[in-house]
């Protein structure tokens, strides 16, 4: 008896069609988050680089396209916030990207370290070259920001974004 014991958990294991893959999905604490985060922080960039993004080139026409609620264009993608500021992703050139306030002046410049598949890792700068914050994206609906204290600024599910007590803070128009 034991022997057919052993046969079966053999038979069981390895028969093809009785396989069964396990799938896990990982889980992400605000701690393990921020660890991941600041692994190999550069405090400082060249901002001279960027120089000519210190004014919103096309302020008129991204201005324009934000009151149409038009925001894939066939060079850039333009995101709108609450507050009233945008980002402008260059589709030529999509890395680094930039955050300009409601007056068409960068605010921040922002660097994709970790690209591709999730999860991704994006460093934000200052237009005096300091580093400002990093973001960890978990998935397409869930991203963490943490300032230089390593303090949760944000947690953004979907397009909606929270503060470290839950409040909804600020929100993001959908067609990014």
């Amino acid at each position: 008896m034991k022997k057919f014991s052993y046969l079966l958990i053999l038979v069981l294991l390895f028969h093809p069609a009785l396989a069964h893959t396990l799938k896990a999905g990982v889980v992400y604490t605000v701690q393990t988050v921020r660890c991941l985060a600041f692994e190999g922080v550069k405090k400082t960039i060249d901002i001279s680089k960027y120089a000519s993004y210190l004014k919103d080139s096309d302020f008129e026409d991204n201005k324009r396209a934000v009151i149409r609620k038009k925001f894939n264009f066939r060079d850039k993608k333009i995101q709108v916030f609450s507050d009233g500021s945008y980002s402008v992703l260059l589709k030529k050139d999509p890395n680094p990207y930039f955050i300009y306030n409601s007056d068409g002046k960068l605010e921040v410049i922002v660097f994709c370290v970790k690209t591709g598949s999730y999860p991704k890792k994006s460093l934000s700068y200052d237009v005096k070259g300091n580093f400002r914050s990093v973001a960890y994206e978990i998935n397409k609906q869930e991203q963490y920001v943490f300032d230089t204290n390593k303090k949760l600024i944000a947690h953004w599910i979907g397009h909606n974004c929270y503060n470290e007590n839950g409040i909804l803070i600020m929100t993001r128009n959908e067609d990014y």
